[in-house]
């Protein structure tokens, strides 16, 4: 019998790995790592979008004041990339975080509870961890992470808890 193991993004970085700090990346360097770390590199994502690969590379380097990217493009970036890094800078920048959704599953409430327990036992975990060994930035992405999910599994069981509800009756006034 084999085994398939899943491991969450936000428990697999390794000590040596190229991932970006979002905490402390500008806007203008959110779309330039974007548009490189996409897998398959800038040409893939040029391809996608429909754009020469001059004109991308253009258009992401920061030290490039003639040509800018648009918000549409910004978009683009993200939804082909897979990296939400130039919405997590822009909401860095304003004093928000993003929490990605998920579609909330309303069958069972009470697996929603316990499975809300054991993410925020896992960032329990995660932080006891940074304080034992040192914080470290790898460390606080560890966190980061598993804060986000633990957050999405708190919006997925009040989602859950909210389906629960009773309709209230239609007023014969309507």
């Amino acid at each position: 019998m084999k085994t398939s193991i899943s491991i969450p993004r936000a428990t697999a970085y390794g000590e040596d790995e190229g991932i970006p700090n979002i905490a402390d990346m500008s806007v203008q360097d959110a779309i330039y790592h974007t548009a490189h770390k996409c897998q398959g590199g800038i040409q893939v994502l040029a391809s996608r979008m429909g754009k020469s690969v001059d004109t991308l590379n253009h258009k992401v380097n920061p030290n490039n004041t003639t040509h800018h990217t648009t918000v549409e493009e910004a978009l683009q970036m993200q939804e082909f990339s897979g990296l939400p890094w130039i919405l997590q800078a822009e909401a860095a920048r304003l004093g928000y975080t993003v929490i990605k959704s998920v579609p909330a599953s309303t069958d069972d409430p009470h697996a929603l509870y316990w499975q809300m327990n054991a993410l925020v036992a896992d960032l329990q975990h995660a932080v006891s961890d940074a304080f034992a060994a040192g914080v470290t930035g790898n460390s606080m992405r560890r966190c980061d992470g598993l804060a986000s999910e633990a957050i999405s599994a708190i919006n997925n069981l009040l989602a859950g808890l909210r389906a629960q509800l009773p309709t209230p009756p239609k007023s014969f006034n309507s």
